[in-house]
């Protein structure tokens, strides 16, 4: 049992060695995944494309009571942290203890001062602000133990 659990103790450390090795290897390729042009394919509908129409969803939700367009914001922006949670190693959440809300007004600000960028970039650069505070695992489950009946 003993030999067992140190072949297994070995074998995760040559896993991570080598994980490491391979991520020195390949990291600035994966940093930005994209072809061979460093271009990729933005997937969103154009009225998420820029910050400057970030920025007229925000003021029209806080001037008009119309968040139809910020809410569109909102739900692509949780489908694109969705996808780094998915594929980015080591993350379960990428927003870490920032909730929707805080990222959603983190864009805003961003966009409020870079509104000629698109909102692809806008993303980007929250990724980069938030990746180090991310939460890497998932919470333990809380188990809760039934209550006791009395007879």
């Amino acid at each position: 049992m003993a030999k067992q659990s140190a072949l297994s103790v070995a074998g995760r450390a040559l896993g991570r060695l080598l994980w490491i090795a391979l991520s020195i290897w390949i990291a600035p390729g994966a940093a930005y995944a994209a072809d061979e042009n460093q271009q990729y394919k933005v997937r969103a509908f154009d009225k998420v494309a820029t910050c400057y129409a970030l920025n007229r969803a925000v003021n029209s939700a806080k001037n008009h009571d119309d968040w139809a367009a910020l809410y569109g914001f909102s739900l692509y922006t949780m489908g694109y942290l969705t996808g780094i949670n998915r594929l980015a190693y080591e993350t379960y959440d990428i927003g870490g203890r920032k909730n929707s809300k805080m990222l959603m007004v983190w864009l805003g600000k961003y966009c409020e001062e870079h509104p000629d960028d698109t909102f692809d970039t806008a993303l980007h650069h929250l990724i980069l602000e938030i990746y180090p505070d991310r939460t890497v695992s998932a919470p333990e489950p809380v188990l809760e133990s039934a209550p006791v009946q009395s007879e």
